[in-house]
């Protein structure tokens, strides 16, 4: 029974064996997969692309933003022409507003004026008389200096 123990064992180391040196194996392929990726020529590509891949990413909202300011500048002087269009009509309605209640003003005034100039000419009191006015004399008393 020992040497079955002794086979099975050796079977076993042998295979561990064998995974330890397929790991090496695939531990130096992975590390020089990984070298040839990162030398320097591959990472100037990288960079290259990378920095192509941002400007070209730039110029898109760039254009994107130029092309929604466009649309807001165009909208805000649409809005700009309608709202100067209504402050017109608003300042001309007002103003004949304005127009209208001065005319009545003055026609008011015009009536108030003649109502007060013929109250004045009938409510006429007759001229009052001169008085005239009695002047008092005082007395006065003379005192005499003792001497």
């Amino acid at each position: 029974m020992q040497e079955n123990d002794t086979n099975s064992t050796n079977v076993v180391l042998d295979a561990l064996e064998n995974v330890k040196n397929n790991v090496k194996e695939n531990v130096k392929t992975v590390k020089n997969t990984v070298e040839n990726l990162t030398s320097d020529a591959n990472i100037k590509q990288i960079k290259a692309s990378v920095r192509k891949l941002v400007q070209d990413a730039q110029k898109d909202f760039s254009k994107l933003v130029d092309k929604d300011v466009a649309a807001a500048k165009k909208k805000f002087n649409a809005e700009k022409v309608l709202l100067d269009k209504e402050v017109k009509k608003q300042t001309l309605a007002a103003k004949k507003f304005i127009a209208t209640q001065k005319k009545e003003v003055a026609a008011l005034q015009a009536r108030l004026e003649k109502l007060v100039g013929n109250t004045k000419k009938k409510a006429k009191a007759p001229a009052k008389k001169a008085t005239a006015k009695k002047v008092v004399k005082k007395a006065t008393k003379k005192v005499t200096k003792k001497r």
